[in-house]
């Protein structure tokens, strides 16, 4: 019978204790998206998904946008809006920093139904530059460039609520083309901007249930970053 030294069950402990420290009650919520999705084994929507290995073996046919993506719809702050499918980095939660708390908070897009921005402030700022190199003078260029700073409010699937700061890439796929987008903590313009010219991502919605995979064991996921 093979015996296992100490340290290696030291390590299957330890690696327990720091799964169970998720820094949200993931679990139970990921436990409702496996049973939604159920009955539903692609999201809802008018945008068919993307091809799959079982009917593109060779890989002649290049998807759009990942098997992982939401159906939903992005609203920029211009007012536009985008609807189709969309997704962040794969595999990687959304990293909520929680500032009253000092800490990290990571969110599977799977759990978001809505993420709202709230703009702690924004104006134009005036441009300083160094008089010279290895001078300790500034001088006002004249030009001004616009200075947002943003957080989120983000709605999960059981209406869990929690805002922060957070930056990622969130793309939207609309049928035709896919559209690059972030989501930022502050958004510095180029000089000679006005506060029209700064368009960031003002809302996304997501809605049908999303795909899950029914083989993953989320229960022993580590976070990313540990206290």
């Amino acid at each position: 019978m093979l015996r296992r030294r100490p340290e290696y069950l030291t390590g299957i402990l330890l690696l327990v204790l720091l799964a169970g420290r998720s820094t949200l009650a993931q679990d139970d919520l990921l436990d409702q998206i496996k049973q939604n999705s159920k009955d539903t084994a692609q999201p809802s929507g008018d945008i068919a998904p993307d091809t799959q290995s079982a009917v593109d073996p060779l890989g002649t046919k290049k998807a759009k946008s990942p098997i992982q993506a939401r159906i939903g719809t992005l609203t920029l702050s211009n007012g536009k809006k985008y609807e189709g499918r969309i997704w962040t980095t794969l595999a990687t939660p959304l990293r909520v920093w929680l500032e009253g708390e000092k800490r990290y908070n990571d969110i599977d897009l799977n759990l978001v139904k809505t993420i709202n921005v709230i703009v702690d402030a924004a104006g134009l700022e005036d441009d300083w530059r160094w008089l010279k190199e290895g001078s300790d003078k500034k001088i006002y260029s004249g030009k001004k460039y616009p200075n947002v700073s943003l957080r989120y409010k983000f709605v999960l699937v059981n209406d869990q609520v929690v805002e922060g700061t957070v930056v990622a890439p969130m793309y939207v796929y609309d049928g035709v083309k896919t559209h690059p987008y972030a989501l930022y903590k502050k958004f510095k313009g180029t000089l000679g901007q006005s506060m029209d010219d700064v368009i960031y991502i003002k809302s996304v919605s997501l809605r049908g249930n999303p795909v899950v995979d029914q083989e993953k064991n989320y229960t022993t996921r580590l976070p990313l970053i540990m206290d």
